[in-house]
């Protein structure tokens, strides 16, 4: 099931959703403007016409110029709530000068104005579906205006038609758009929730994925994500012939320090060997956790001298310092640099063993293989 989902997160994207569709849909408006302007042309005095006109085009450039700085400051509902509702205000009022400025004596041009302001009452009622109180604003106005014209005496031929029938198809279409707006509402509630979810799970993927290529104590790359590194490493090696180094480490005489300071010790000094050595590499570098107290450092690009001055310099950094209180311990390291032919078993196998002759040599020293 989806995770709960704020109800301020839904209306945000309902607003932002709605201010966008509002700037492409009154692009069209000169559309309607042109229908009705043709109809009109022959049968209503010009001056009445044009000034109608005149209106419409006002109201338009100031809805233009409210849904523009509503888009550039970003659509904010807390911000914007109420200059947005002067947009579907101004399209209602515009819409319903018809009847003042347009209707008059043809009975056939009032009812044509009339199923025009239908139309409009249609085309804009997906517009709104997800804020249908800005709709309810445009029918509202659209229709006050429309009565408050044709209430004038005597009343244009066919006004009693014209008003019931508007107003009941505004009172239906609103009442089907109501519905159609809580469904839409409560699909932008689920979109939203599942995105929330797949949020988490890619998270949860991502720490697991981390987890299992992870060791736990030291927070270094494990066997198996050091089985990859060196699989790919190889490859480039194949493919383009450069040479890389594989380090093995064996902390000395580390049994002694679990046994005679205790595992907590042991486990303290295995954490900051980890990070003495990764204090000394670089970015292309890896350093994982091979087993117990062995790691393995992938040298990228290194070779010969390189190599044996990268093992040194690790040799020295632990040497020198303590890597706990009272806890003085020093680190053997084997030397395997990349031969054509070779795989990871056998680098792995000439590093181990160069590490051992480093131990059988007195240990705290480095041997290539």
């Amino acid at each position: 099931m989806p995770a709960p989902t704020d109800d301020a997160d839904v209306q945000r994207i309902a607003f932002a959703q709605c201010v966008a569709v509002q700037q492409r849909t009154l692009l069209t408006a000169p559309l309607g403007w042109a229908l009705v302007a043709w109809l009109c042309w022959s049968a209503v005095p010009r001056d009445r016409l044009l000034g109608w006109l005149a209106l419409v085009l006002c109201g338009w450039l100031v809805c233009l110029l409210l849904i523009a700085l509503i888009r550039h400051q970003g659509a904010d509902i807390a911000r914007h709530a109420r200059p947005l509702l002067a947009v579907p205000v101004l399209e209602g009022v515009c819409w319903g000068a018809m009847g003042p400025c347009l209707m008059g004596g043809d009975a056939i041009l009032n009812v044509s104005l009339g199923a025009i302001l239908c139309g409009v009452a249609a085309i804009n009622a997906p517009l709104y579906v997800v804020r249908m109180q800005l709709y309810f604003c445009l029918c509202g106005a659209l229709w006050l205006t429309l009565l408050t014209g044709l209430l004038r005496t005597p009343a244009p031929a066919q006004a009693h038609l014209v008003m019931p029938g508007l107003a009941l198809f505004l009172a239906l279409l609103s009442f089907y758009m109501h519905g159609i707006g809580q469904r839409v509402m409560e699909g932008i509630r689920l979109q939203l929730a599942n995105t929330r979810l797949t949020v988490q799970l890619s998270e949860a993927l991502a720490a697991m994925e981390h987890q299992a290529a992870t060791d736990a104590l030291t927070g270094l790359p494990n066997r198996r994500s050091l089985d990859r590194a060196l699989a790919a490493q190889l490859a480039l090696a194949e493919r383009e012939h450069r040479p890389f180094t594989l380090l093995m480490l064996d902390l000395d005489h580390f049994k002694a320090v679990n046994d005679t300071r205790g595992h907590a010790v042991g486990d303290a000094v295995l954490k900051a060997f980890a990070q003495r050595v990764q204090g000394q590499l670089r970015p292309s570098d890896l350093c994982a956790r091979y087993g117990g107290e062995e790691f393995v450092v992938l040298l990228s690009g290194t070779a010969g001298l390189l190599a044996i001055d990268a093992a040194e310099r690790l040799r020295r950094a632990v040497a020198d310092a303590p890597l706990g209180p009272g806890v003085a311990i020093t680190v053997s390291v084997g030397i395997a640099t990349w031969q054509a032919g070779d795989d990871a078993t056998a680098l792995l196998a000439r590093a181990d063993a160069a590490m051992y002759a480093a131990k059988q040599a007195g240990r705290n020293r480095v041997i290539a293989g």
